[in-house]
């Protein structure tokens, strides 16, 4: 069997982090240890994990993406899988996705699962990917990856650059899109894990998760295009290139309706025709730029 180190970045998760490590140690697959990072938390997170038999790290808020690099960075296992402190895995999770690892080879491996809602819905979450032709399928032109399902290969991770901590909301995606080069990514069609969607995180909806979509685009992905690329067919190229450029256009379209609808109309239309500049194929796109120039 090959070594696990779980990982786990939790800020303020006393409400949920017991029954998550719950169901990590309920796992089938029984070679791995735990790594806990608290971010700076302010309630009783410490206390609880140190019921746990796993390591913890404490430090100051820093971020989801400074916390997925320095826990790639202190982890033993062969492979890294992550979890978050409110979602929760399947028994046999590990079992499943080593299983495929070992005999793949591949450098990640993701799954479905189900998006809980605080209501108590269950909405299944079944990814069809068509027949993907390199790692980036699985990426672009969205990320398909649940963070919580991903396992992956360590060494390969600190080979690709690691992931940042400048890249917050959307630091997996940065994570996944450098890995991708030269390597296979595997999807496991099962659903593996349950996925907490809390009100706390329809934020992730706004402005500032379109900003840092955007960012992550133009400032770390598109300057390194021709380098994440470099051994794909030129078609192949260009049309993961447009796929960036179309997001990052996309991205710039959201910014600016949420602009608009806080009266902001000086800076939703700058925003909404830097848009079309970027992704002028998206009808929706034009939409909001047309919408941008009315009273």
């Amino acid at each position: 069997m090959s070594r696990v180190t779980v990982v786990m970045a939790v800020y303020n998760g006393a409400a949920s982090v017991a029954q998550s490590l719950d169901a990590v140690f309920a796992q089938t697959y029984r070679d791995f240890d735990v790594f806990i990072l608290d971010d700076g938390s302010t309630d009783d997170t410490a206390d609880i994990v140190a019921r746990y038999d796993c390591r913890c790290l404490r430090v100051e808020n820093g971020g989801l993406g400074a916390a997925r690099k320095r826990m790639v960075e202190e982890a033993t296992g062969k492979y890294v899988a992550f979890v978050d402190h409110d979602d929760f895995w399947l028994p046999n999770k590990l079992e499943r996705q080593m299983a495929v690892l070992d005999a793949s080879g591949a450098a990640m491996c993701h799954a479905d699962g189900w998006y809980v809602y605080e209501d108590g819905r269950e909405v299944a979450r079944d990814l069809r990917l068509s027949n993907p032709k390199s790692a980036f399928d699985h990426v672009l032109p969205s990320n398909w990856v649940i963070a919580s399902t991903a396992v992956f290969d360590r060494q390969a991770m600190l080979d690709a650059g690691n992931f940042v901590a400048d890249a917050v909301r959307c630091s997996d995606w940065y994570g996944w899109l450098i890995l991708a080069p030269k390597r296979q990514f595997v999807h496991v069609p099962e659903r593996l894990v349950r996925y907490s969607v809390l009100s706390t995180s329809l934020a992730n909806a706004g402005y500032r998760f379109h900003e840092a979509q955007h960012y992550l685009l133009t400032r770390l992905i598109l300057p390194r295009r021709h380098q994440l690329f470099a051994d794909l067919e030129p078609a192949v190229r260009a049309r993961y290139t447009r796929m960036l450029l179309r997001n990052s256009g996309i991205a710039l379209s959201s910014m600016a309706k949420h602009m608009r609808a806080q009266g902001k109309k000086k800076d939703a239309r700058g925003l909404a025709f830097a848009a079309l500049r970027e992704a002028p194929d998206v009808p929706r796109v034009w939409t909001r730029a047309i919408r941008s120039l009315l009273p």
